[in-house]
């Protein structure tokens, strides 16, 4: 006989018995109109509770009713078997994706929603319209990923021998035969250099070029394939101990390297906004087979076939609505989870593990984004300037508004495989900083931002002439950056919001004039909260590093000290930010301002 449970009386029971573990088992059908265990139908009892308190009020959470309306979103064993072919991501599959439970439930009053459960406990909770319902089906669908080769690469991979110079000959004749289609002498040097290198897996890559010169759009898909071939040594799966990093001239697979290219090469010519991207923004950004260092895997035309479908019949000026379909797939199955490796995920891999660092994130959503010949780089700060971690993130540069992800930052690149674009001026107003040098180094100088407890690099400049000259350097805050110059004593550079700049005295003795003055903190300040009972420590920035300087608690529960306006400060005690600060008079009420750096 079935029981129905009050909501409270319910919960209760569910605390009691500590039941919210979730299973990766399938969820099964009816059995002869008998109610099984949680654990029969592999949908907890944690999950049942959240899916009737939010849609299906009043319903028994054992009630078939609740079984019949979800539908388990999981990737198909030939996909899993692709990405665990890396014993790396296999790991990563077994720590990261088996505690997690991806739904879509068809709730009672007609409307559909991909829910996102890990350990039981709900993650991400979206509703959904019928084209991304579409969407998400296809893309945890076997159907488009164990597809067939085309028949020119099948051809091309039975084939017992090719000839690799005859290939490469071919296919760079292919793709010259456009004027249009410029490659350039270094390109096609850096592509063979690379095909024939030592560990290159020649014989792969060639076939697929083979296959390319002979493919719909060959002209442009050999031109695309040259032009890959030319940047892929620098296109690694990176580890963090980098001995152990894999590089896609040794790893890609003859499918990989086709498909990545044909589907890139075949969104530029049938998607209406296709071409207008200009062919260095869809070389650097469109066609790579991967975001950044994450593991390479065959996901280009997996994606194509899930997204495709819900795009056609959009014009060339209907473009936002093919991205927002983009940024909506991305954001149904994945988001932000910091605590995870520090080696990326592959892009099949999200689709299992649902949850990334920023640097996923935005591999995830450019992936995206770039299936549909929408050009989507990843911007990035390699450190913050004002507070400790750095950031990455998606920008469709030329479209739509610039994100405010880098508006505080001291630098803002962009990610290419020629190396960094500094685009600081983009995102935010920037200033000049120059200096003097007697130094002689070929080494270029440094400019760092305090980050992690360190000095860490955001920027490099020549030295020259006798001068240094770091340009675009944010200024939406106030921040205190480090100067090295090879051979020289560091700067410290005092940069604030007008653009301007002072140099900090970092001399081991206190300056010997009248400008300093009394500070005295209360339990609470610009810096933070005093605790009664803790200690704490002022220092001052030296030429060798921090050393301490004279400070007293006072009755109030706060510190005072002796401050100049040329000294760069932080306290050092527990549970209170170490972020440097410098601290001035205000000239027109004489009062003691605190800028935290």
């Amino acid at each position: 006989m079935r029981i129905l449970l009050a909501r409270r009386t319910y919960l209760a029971l569910l605390i009691l018995l500590n039941l919210a573990v979730l299973t990766a088992a399938p969820i099964a059908a009816q059995n002869d109109g008998e109610a099984a265990s949680a654990d029969d139908r592999g949908l907890p009892l944690a999950v049942r509770g959240y899916l009737v308190e939010h849609y299906f009020a009043g319903t028994d959470p054992m009630d078939f009713s609740i079984d019949q309306s979800v539908e388990a979103l999981e990737l198909p064993e030939a996909i899993l078997d692709h990405i665990r072919a890396l014993e790396w991501e296999r790991g990563q599959l077994e720590y990261f994706a088996n505690n997690k439970l991806y739904l879509l439930v068809t709730c009672p009053d007609g409307t559909q929603r991909a829910i996102h459960f890990r350990d039981g406990s709900m993650r991400k909770d979206r509703e959904l319209d019928v084209s991304r319902v579409n969407v998400l089906k296809r893309l945890y669908s076997a159907e488009s990923f164990i597809a067939p080769p085309s028949e020119e690469l099948q051809r091309w991979m039975e084939k017992q021998s090719v000839d690799a110079n005859g290939v490469f000959v071919a296919a760079l004749a292919c793709a010259i035969n456009r004027n249009e289609l410029n490659l350039g002498g270094e390109t096609v040097r850096r592509a063979y250099a690379n095909l024939t290198a030592e560990k290159t897996n020649t014989d792969t890559i060639i076939r697929a070029l083979g296959a390319l010169a002979e493919s719909d759009y060959a002209e442009e898909c050999c031109w695309a394939a040259i032009w890959l071939l030319s940047r892929m040594d620098k296109m690694k799966f990176w580890r963090e101990q980098r001995e152990y990093s894999i590089c896609d001239l040794e790893f890609i697979s003859a499918q990989t390297f086709y498909e990545n290219v044909f589907y890139a090469i075949k969104a530029r010519n049938e998607l209406p906004w296709g071409r207008d991207a200009s062919d260095s923004d869809f070389l650097q950004q469109v066609l790579p087979p991967r975001g950044t260092g994450e593991p390479l895997q065959r996901w280009r035309r997996h994606f194509w076939d899930a997204l495709t479908p819900e795009i056609e019949g959009l014009t060339r000026d209907e473009v936002t609505k093919a991205i927002e379909l983009a940024n909506n797939t991305y954001a149904d199955y994945f988001q932000y989870e910091g605590d995870t490796t520090w080696e990326d995920f592959g892009m099949l891999t999200s689709l299992a593990v649902h949850e990334g660092r920023c640097e996923d994130m935005s591999n995830v959503l450019n992936s995206i984004l770039r299936t549909l010949a929408i050009p989507a780089c990843q911007a990035y700060t390699p450190w913050w300037g004002h507070c400790d971690g750095n950031h990455a993130w998606t920008w469709i540069r030329g479209i739509g508004e610039i994100p405010g992800d880098g508006q505080n930052g001291v630098k803002v690149y962009i990610k290419t495989w020629d190396g960094r674009e500094d685009v600081t001026s983009e995102y935010t107003a920037v200033t000049t900083i120059e200096l003097d040098t007697d130094s002689t180094a070929e080494e270029p100088a440094e400019m760092l931002v305090w980050n992690h407890d360190e000095w860490r690099e955001v920027a490099k400049a020549p030295v020259e002439d006798g001068k240094v000259t770091f340009e675009n350097v944010g200024c939406a805050l106030s921040f205190a950056l480090c100067i090295r110059v090879p051979d020289e004593t560091e700067r410290i550079a005092d940069v604030r919001t007008d653009g301007s700049y002072r140099w900090l005295n970092i001399e081991l003795e206190e300056p010997d004039d009248d400008r300093a003055f009394e500070v005295e903190y209360g339990k609470s300040c610009p810096l933070g909260e005093f605790q009664p009972d803790a200690e704490y420590a002022l220092e001052r920035y030296t030429l060798e590093g921090w050393k301490d300087s004279a400070a007293e608690r006072t009755s109030t529960g706060g510190v005072s000290f002796t401050g100049h306006p040329d000294r760069l400060y932080r306290f050092v005690g527990d549970g209170f930010s170490n972020r440097p600060f410098t601290v001035e008079l205000d000239p027109a009420t004489g009062e003691v301002v605190t800028l935290k750096r």
